[in-house]
Formats: C-alpha cells, structure tokens, sequence
C-alpha cells in the first residue's frame, strides 16, 4: 500500500481547501460524473488519507457515477443489511428521515468497528437536505490520540478493547422487526463480538489512532468492569473535542467521503420534522489496516 510520502505536494489534479486546522479539506477543481485518470484517483486517496474526511460541493450525480466515483477508494461490496437499498445499485444505501421515520444516527461512531475487517471509508451524497440543521460532525482521532500524554499513550497502546453491535439501537430493531426474536438469534450468531486494539496504526499515514467508540465498544479487555467503563469514558469524550472537529452544513450537490479508521462521526438530529436523505456507499478493503 502507498505511503503518504509517496505523492509529492501540492496536488496536481485538484485543489485540496483545509477545512479546518485540525481534519478535513474541500475538493475544488473536479467533475465527479467524469472518468478519473489513475493520477487523479491516488492524489485523493492521498488527501483522504492525509486530512480523514474531503468534501465536494456541485456535484451532480447519477447513482451510477457515484459509485463509480467510490471505486477510487475500494471496494463497494454489499457490507450492511439494516437499511433499504437503491434497487437499481444495491451498493448504495438510503439513509432518510421523514416525519414518519425521525431517525438519525446522533452518536459518536465509526461504522461496524464489530467486523474483524471494518470498512475503510464511506462516500455520502446528498439527496434532500432540510431548510435548516441536519449537520454532519466528524471527529479526527488521530488528534485525540496525539493529545494524550506519552505514558498515557503508552498505557493504552498494551490494550484490547471488545465491540459488539449489541450495545448500539440494532438489538431495538431487530426486536421490533421481528418480535419472535430469531433474526436478533442469527444477527448474533453471524456477528459475535470482535476484539481491536485500542491504538492502531493507519497504514498510509503510519500515525496513531484511538480506536475506539461509545457506540459499539463494549468495554476493555482484561480490566474490571468499573475501571473499563471509566477508561472507556475518558477516551470516548475525546471525539467530542471541538478542535478535532469538522462540521459540514449540507447543499445541493454535496458529497462527503470520509476514512473510517482514523475519524468517527456524528449526525445532527436537529431538523425533525423535516426531510433528509442521503445515498450512502460504504467503502471495504480486503484488509482495513
């Protein structure tokens, strides 16, 4: 795999905006409905890698070209059952929020940190935006761990933590699906709880992460329930940091691709009873780090 000295800077294709000081860069420079020569596509996998989640704004897209776009990052492989896909390209998920359906996924969390391999990334389009609010948040954890203490970072690189589906609101709605309780038994059977350490390494940048989040982390292997959920408090805090934040307000044509390693997010679930909806690819690598 590249590292990130590999590509010499500045970008040749595009340009890469900072965001904010901390993560994030606005893609100027790009149609995203056109093929992407092999160039163009490492230099984003380098600004995603480099600054954990990138913005287009103007895009105009079909779903096909949106996951043909994906493809820059990975693979596009069906990874998810809990929400409804696009008929015509099932790779692409319809997350939406109606007045009948007032759901948002307003937690801190990377996406299925309960896989052996979870996903490397996901690529967000915007469909319908409300008038006001519905936000997206994203938080750098590479910051977080690189504010930590040096022993601290030390202590915490000797520790596994567990994740599991079953503390999140899947187990609710499953339940709800299917009250006899047999596809919460599958579910379980299929997706047991999965250790990770609680540092890892991005294997493009070589920086360290704090992998771990309130969402799917159970607790810490090996340390007594009470000092496990005390640790775990303390580092789960951390994405909630305003300076290792970014916060992008949607508009039309709007398309967010973020590295699901090194970042967790948070959707803002402010605009209720108004319309959302966004088309979701959620990007997959033989080998996550």
């Amino acid at each position: 795999m590249s590292q990130l000295n590999d590509l010499a800077q500045p970008y040749t294709r595009f340009v890469a905006e900072p965001y904010t000081p901390t993560i994030g860069a606005v893609i100027h420079g790009l149609d995203l409905g056109q093929p992407l020569d092999e160039t163009t596509q490492a230099e984003l996998r380098h600004a995603l890698a480099a600054h954990e989640v990138i913005f287009f704004r103007g895009q105009h897209l079909t779903p096909a070209q949106h996951v043909a776009f994906t493809r820059t990052f990975g693979g596009v492989a069906e990874v998810k059952a809990f929400f409804p896909r696009l008929e015509s390209h099932p790779e692409i998920e319809i997350v939406e929020s109606t007045a009948q359906r007032p759901k948002a996924a307003n937690n801190w969390h990377a996406d299925i940190t309960w896989r052996e391999q979870p996903p490397l990334g996901t690529s967000l389009y915007v469909q319908v935006i409300p008038p006001h609010g519905g936000d997206t948040i994203w938080s750098s954890l590479t910051a977080a761990y690189a504010s930590l203490p040096p022993a601290f970072q030390a202590y915490l690189e000797t520790l596994t933590a567990v994740h599991t589906w079953e503390i999140s609101n899947w187990t609710e709605y499953l339940l709800n699906k299917d009250a006899s309780g047999e596809q919460l038994r599958e579910a379980r059977a299929k997706y047991p709880p999965v250790e990770h350490p609680v540092v890892r390494t991005h294997p493009i940048t070589g920086k360290k992460i704090l992998y771990v989040n309130s969402t799917f982390t159970s607790h810490i292997k090996g340390l007594p329930r009470a000092q496990s959920d005390a640790l775990l408090s303390q580092l789960f805090a951390l994405a909630q940091v305003p300076e290792f934040q970014a916060r992008l307000r949607w508009q039309e044509g709007t398309l967010a691709v973020w590295d699901n390693r090194s970042t967790q997010h948070y959707a803002v679930g402010d605009y209720f009873p108004a319309h959302r909806k966004l088309h979701r690819i959620t990007i997959t690598a033989p080998q996550t780090f």
